[in-house]
C-alpha cells in the first residue's frame, strides 16, 4: 500500500517534467508552410485629401507571419512610398500613410499603383488608389524659404561664373512644377556659383522656427546627375551650405565677429534627393569669429554653393523646396 501511495505521489512530477517547454522563435508553419492570402489587399481611404489631414491605410491577412512590403507609386509624378512590416495581418496600426514620399519627387493629385510583395515568396498583390489633394508640407512645424512656384525671388541674390547657368526651370521638379537649374564648367575656379537666401525675405515668418539647434532641420531637394570626372574619377559636383548668423541684430553678418556654420558634400546621385541637416551638426569654417553658439533665431542668410574641381569638367546640382522643419527631417 505504501508503495502504491509513493507511485501516485510521483505521477504529478512525472507529467510536469514531460510538459513541453514554451517554443521560442518562428513556428514551423511560418517557416515551411505555403503562403495563403486569407483576406486580399484593400485600400481604406481612397480618393484622399492629404492636405486636410486625411490618411490612407491598408488591410490584408495571410496564413503565416512574414516580411511584407507595400509600394505606392504615383503614375504622374513617379514618386514612391514604401511601407513595410512583419506580421500575418496588415491593418491601420502598421500601414497608415499620411501622403509623404520615400523617394522624390513628391506625390501630386494623381492615381497611384499599389503593390504588395513578400520576402522569400513570389506572391504579389496589386491594387490602386487616388490622391485627390496631395500632402501640404507647410504647417506649424515648418518654415518655407522657397518652393520656387512663385518664381525666383529677386531678393535672393548670388553669383554664377560666366558661361555657367542659374535659371528657373519648369517641369520635372522635385515639388510641383518649378525648380532652379544650376550647372556649368569653370576651368579657373572651384566655384560654379552661389545663391544667398536672406531670412528677411522668406515667405514665412522665420520666428516660427524652434530655437533649439538639436531639434531644427534644414531641408533642401537636390537633383544630381552622377557626373564622374574623366580626370579624377570622382563625382564632379560638390555642394556646400553656409549658414550666416547676425548675433548683434543689425541685419548684417560681420565675418570678423559673428558665426558661420557649414556643411559640404558630393552630389554623387542621379535624380532628386532630399538632403536634411540638423542645425546642430553643422561645423564652423576653421576658426570662427563669433560666440561659437548655434543660434537659429540669429540666422541672417543661407548660402547654397555649387563647386567643382576646375580640372574635372562640368558640374550640376539643381535645387528645389528649401524648408525648415522642427523636430524631425521633412520626410521623417
Amino acid at each position: 500500500m505504501k508503495k502504491l501511495k509513493f507511485l501516485l505521489f510521483l505521477f504529478p512530477f512525472f507529467f510536469t517534467s514531460c510538459e513541453k517547454e514554451k517554443i521560442e522563435g518562428p513556428s514551423l508553419n511560418d517557416l515551411f508552410a505555403d503562403l495563403e492570402i486569407l483576406e486580399p489587399l484593400s485600400v481604406v481611404g481612397d480618393s484622399v485629401d492629404f492636405a486636410s489631414g486625411e490618411n490612407i491605410y491598408f488591410t490584408a491577412s495571410f496564413s503565416k507571419q512574414l516580411d511584407w512590403k507595400i509600394q505606392i507609386k504615383g503614375l504622374s509624378s513617379g514618386s514612391v512610398k514604401i511601407i513595410s512590416g512583419k506580421s500575418n495581418e496588415i491593418n491601420q496600426s502598421n500601414s497608415t500613410w499620411l501622403g509623404n514620399s520615400s523617394s522624390l519627387p513628391f506625390f501630386t493629385n494623381e492615381n497611384c499603383d499599389v503593390e504588395l510583395s513578400f520576402e522569400m515568396d513570389d506572391t504579389t498583390i496589386y491594387n490602386y488608389l487616388n490622391i485627390q489633394v496631395e500632402k501640404d508640407y507647410q504647417n506649424e512645424n515648418t518654415v518655407l524659404i522657397t518652393d520656387l512656384e512663385n518664381n525666383f525671388n529677386p531678393n535672393f541674390t548670388g553669383f554664377f561664373q560666366s558661361g555657367c547657368t542659374r535659371a528657373l526651370a519648369i517641369g520635372g521638379a522635385g515639388q510641383k512644377d518649378k525648380y532652379l537649374a544650376q550647372f556649368g564648367t569653370c576651368d579657373w575656379d572651384w566655384l560654379i556659383g552661389y545663391v544667398d537666401y536672406f531670412s528677411n525675405f522668406w515667405y514665412d515668418d522665420k520666428n516660427n522656427m524652434i530655437n533649439d539647434p538639436s531639434k531644427l532641420y534644414f531641408n533642401i531637394m537636390i537633383k544630381g546627375d552622377s557626373t564622374i570626372s574623366s580626370v579624377t574619377n570622382l563625382p564632379n559636383s560638390l555642394f556646400k551650405l553656409e549658414f550666416y548668423e547676425d548675433e548683434n541684430g543689425d541685419d548684417y553678418h560681420d565675418a570678423n565677429s559673428e558665426d558661420r556654420f557649414d556643411l559640404e558634400f558630393d552630389v554623387n546621385w542621379t535624380g532628386w534627393r532630399m538632403v536634411s541637416i540638423c542645425y546642430n551638426d553643422l561645423i564652423p569654417p576653421g576658426t570662427n569669429s563669433g560666440n561659437g553658439i548655434k543660434q537659429p533665431d540669429k540666422i541672417f542668410k543661407v548660402r547654397t554653393l555649387l563647386l567643382a574641381n576646375p580640372d574635372s569638367g562640368p558640374a550640376r546640382a539643381d535645387v528645389d523646396f528649401l524648408i525648415w522643419s522642427n523636430g524631425a527631417p521633412i520626410l521623417n
